[in-house]
């Protein structure tokens, strides 16, 4: 578990260090204080620097980078999309030397991970990668993302960019890995139905099938059972749509398309399987109140806590409401030492959080005083 974590030049940190963390984490402050990037960090971190990961935050904030290439005289240009690694810097610059790094204290082991921007040399090929169409007679110097790890080895160590400053999915792909301890990571959107459908499949007629059906039912008493949608090759889920799975409902004869019965059904779905498969790793959430009542936000903060402590999972999320501080608040009376809870008010341009302990967390809560 990490108890502390520091950040050198990613995206709007030129220097970062947060101590004293605990079994659950929860970040606060203003709109772009950077309390996503600092999920981000903790997510390259220990996947001791994934190029697929990083390619998946990239994308997922829509950091891209088009090239345009020329065709025949009566077909439109062709545009490639590649995920744009000069955002992840801070200053926003692409050079050779420009560079982050995130490493988490006082762990056994540590562990460190550093991303550093290098010239390409004049006749080095790099395991296969490939120069894009349009990029070999170009003047300007190729550039390297080179990715160095400690203890475990960057499953790729380096990667090609593209003149554009791209990170090309021909150069990453097939080589995604195995990681050493899981991370789950839910965007303000929640989870898509593949990913949802995915977990199920690794959770289905399991003992965290039970968590899952807690979960749902700490929302709504009527449920009483989940099970798969059946599928037909036509049916097709995009992005942000509520499916694949229907609702067993005491009241109700018929089974129910979960997508009737809201979002903050779907985000309990989305949290209650990613903690059980985050065991002996990490949970990552952003806006974790998202789609959630304010009289539900106890139930979710009971249901992590407790899970996260039966399946060693440690928790870190973000929120602007004062509501789910507050619920959170509830359980610090309950929650001992070894696994304990604290808040971190993130401020732009400070090189530390504002932390709030169990005892300090509960007492404002108390008197209404505002952490956020």
């Amino acid at each position: 578990m990490i108890s502390s974590i520091s950040i050198q030049g990613y995206r709007s940190f030129d220097h970062f260090e947060m101590p004293d963390l605990g079994r659950i984490n929860l970040l606060v402050g203003t709109n772009n204080s950077g309390k996503t990037s600092i999920l981000e960090a903790v997510s390259i971190l220990e996947s001791s620097g994934d190029i697929f990961r990083l390619w998946n935050i990239l994308w997922k904030r829509g950091e891209r980078t088009y090239k345009v290439f020329p065709q025949a005289a009566s077909t439109p240009p062709r545009a490639v999309a590649e995920a744009d690694v000069v955002h992840i810097f801070h200053g926003h610059e692409l050079h050779p030397g420009t560079h982050f790094s995130i490493s988490a204290k006082n762990v056994a082991p540590q562990k460190t991970v550093k991303f550093e921007i290098r010239e390409l040399g004049p006749s080095e090929k790099i395991d296969g990668q490939i120069i894009e169409e349009g990029d070999e007679a170009s003047p300007l110097p190729r550039l390297v993302l080179d990715i160095v790890s400690t203890p475990s080895p960057a499953p790729l160590p380096s990667v090609l960019l593209s003149k554009t400053g791209g990170i090309s999915s021909n150069n990453i792909r097939a080589r995604q890995p195995q990681l050493e301890r899981p991370i789950q990571f839910i965007s303000t959107e929640s989870s898509s139905v593949e990913e949802i459908m995915g977990a199920w499949s690794q959770i289905s007629l399991k003992p965290e099938e039970q968590l899952v059906l807690q979960a749902l039912r700490s929302l709504d008493k009527d449920i009483e059972a989940i099970a798969l949608q059946a599928r037909t090759q036509q049916q097709y889920w995009g992005p942000g749509s509520r499916g694949g799975f229907m609702v067993k409902l005491k009241s109700s004869k018929q089974p129910v398309p979960i997508g009737s019965m809201g979002d903050g059904i779907w985000r309990m779905l989305a949290l209650s399987m990613a903690i059980a498969l985050s065991k002996g790793g990490t949970l990552l959430v952003d806006e974790i109140d998202t789609g959630l009542h304010y009289t539900v936000m106890s139930k979710m903060w009971n249901l992590i806590y407790t899970a996260a402590k039966e399946f060693d999972v440690q928790v870190f999320a973000t929120t602007h409401s004062y509501d789910c501080v507050y619920s959170l608040a509830q359980i610090c009376p309950d929650a001992d030492p070894q696994n304990k809870i604290t808040v971190q008010r993130i401020e732009a341009g400070s090189a530390q959080p504002i932390p709030y302990d169990q005892d300090e967390l509960t007492v404002a809560a108390a008197r209404e005083i505002e952490v956020r």
